[in-house]
C-alpha cells in the first residue's frame, strides 16, 4: 500500500523529516542560543559596567562599607580590572556573530546530494560547517583567558572537521536531513559519521536496493528503513547515534526494518522486520548482484536461533524490560555554556 509520502516531493519530506527530529533540534538550538547569551552578557560586563561592579561589590562588603566607601570612587579602584583587549573582545564578536547564526538559521540541517555528488562528501561537509559552532567555543575559551593566539587558533573561528570533535561535542549534534538520489545512493561510508549522537535521515525518491542500510546495523547504532515518517520517533529520541533511509512510497522490493539497540542484548531481539521482499532468482551460473549480500545480512541478523520459546532471550530466560536511558538533554544544553565557561 502506498504510504502517505507519496503524494510529497523531497523538499516537503525533508521537512517532515526533520519535524520528527525536532526533539534533538531544539536541544542544539537551545544550547547555541544559550551560548550566545552568556558571550553577550560576558561582554557587556567587560566593557566597563563599573558602577553595577563597584556598588555590587560594596553590598558584599556588608556593614563595613556603609558610610566608610564612596561607590563612585570604589568604582575607579574597580575601572580596568576586568577590562578586555581590542583583540579578544574581536575574538568574542566573531564567535557570537558565528553562534547567533546557528542559532536561529536552520539551512545547516537540510543537505542536498546534487547528481553525480558523492553521500558521504557530503555529509561530511554539513558536518564540518556544524562544527564552526564548537570551533567559535572553543576559541572563546581561549580568548577568554587570554590564551587565544591568532597564528594557532584563527582555524577555531572557520569549519571545524568532524574527526577533531570530542566526545561531548559529537554529543551535542544536530540531526542532518538529506536529500539524495536512488542512483547516488551510497550510504556504506557514513559509518564514520555514526557517533555520539548524530542522526541522519536520508530521504529517497525512488527505487532503491532492498536494504542499503543493512551493512551500516552494528550494535549502538539505531538504524531505520522505512516509508513512514512517524518511524523516525524512535530514532530522534535514542541516546544511541542513528541513520533512517526514508522511502517516498512503499514497495514490495524495498525492506522495512527499526534496529533499536536499546531493545536487547541480541541482534534477533534489536531487529524488527516489518517487511522483507523476496529473494530474485539468479540463473545457474550467473554472480548474484552485490545488493543481495545486504539482504542476506539482514536475514541473518533477524533471525532467531532455534529453540527460543517467545518471550525468551537467548539463554531461554524471560529477558528483563530494557531500561530506558534518558535522552541527556539538559546536560547537552549546558555543554556550550560548559565549553565557554563565562561565569563571574
Amino acid at each position: 500500500m502506498p504510504s502517505d509520502n507519496a503524494s510529497l516531493d523531497n523538499t516537503d519530506m525533508a521537512a517532515a523529516a526533520l519535524n520528527a527530529l525536532a526533539p534533538r533540534v531544539e536541544v542544539f538550538h537551545s544550547a547555541v542560543a544559550s551560548a550566545v547569551e552568556e558571550i553577550r552578557t560576558f561582554v557587556q560586563s567587560s566593557r566597563g559596567d563599573h558602577e553595577f561592579r563597584a556598588e555590587r561589590a560594596i553590598m558584599e562588603l556588608g556593614p563595613f562599607a556603609v558610610g566608610r566607601l564612596n561607590a563612585e570612587k570604589f568604582a575607579g579602584l574597580l575601572a580596568h580590572t576586568d577590562d578586555m583587549s581590542p583583540e579578544t573582545e574581536g575574538v568574542l564578536e566573531r564567535a557570537e556573530e558565528i553562534l547567533n547564526g546557528f542559532s536561529v538559521g536552520q539551512d545547516f540541517h537540510h543537505v542536498v546530494v546534487d547528481p553525480g555528488e558523492d553521500l558521504r562528501d557530503a555529509v561530511k561537509d554539513a558536518l564540518d560547517h556544524v562544527g564552526r559552532v564548537f570551533g567559535a567555543s572553543r576559541a572563546v575559551e581561549l580568548a577568554r583567558d587570554g590564551r587565544f593566539d591568532p597564528d594557532q587558533h584563527n582555524a577555531f573561528l572557520s569549519n571545524l572537521s568532524f574527526r577533531k570533535w570530542n566526545r561531548p561535542e559529537r554529543q551535542l549534534a544536530p540531526p542532518l536531513v538529506v536529500e539524495v538520489g536512488a542512483e547516488d545512493l551510497l550510504p556504506a561510508g557514513l559509518g564514520e559519521f555514526l557517533d555520539g549522537l548524530v542522526k541522519i535521515v536520508l530521504v529517497v525518491k525512488g527505487p532503491t536496493t532492498a536494504a542499503p542500510l543493512a551493512r551500516l546495523i552494528t550494535p549502538g547504532t539505531y538504524v531505520v528503513q522505512t516509508a513512514d515518517v512517524a518511524d523516525l520517533a524512535g530514532l530522534a529520541t535514542s541516546p544511541n547515534p542513528g541513520v533512517a533511509l526514508l522511502f517516498d512510497e512503499e514497495r514490495p522490493e524495498q525492506a522495512r526494518f527499526v534496529h533499536d539497540p536499546g531493545a536487547g542484548s541480541t541482534p534477533w531481539q534489536r531487529l524488527t522486520v516489518s517487511h522483507m521482499p523476496e529473494r530474485p532468482s539468479v540463473g545457474h551460473g550467473r554472480r548474484a548482484p552485490v545488493w543481495l549480500e545486504e539482504l542476506a545480512h539482514l536475514e541473518a541478523l533477524a533471525k532467531k536461533p532455534a529453540g527460543i520459546a517467545v518471550g525468551m532471550d537467548g539463554d531461554g530466560v524471560a529477558p528483563a524490560p530494557p531500561e530506558e536511558e534518558p535522552v541527556p538533554a539538559d546536560r547537552l544544553a549546558a555543554f556550550l555554556l560548559t565549553q565557554v565557561d563565562l561565569g563571574a
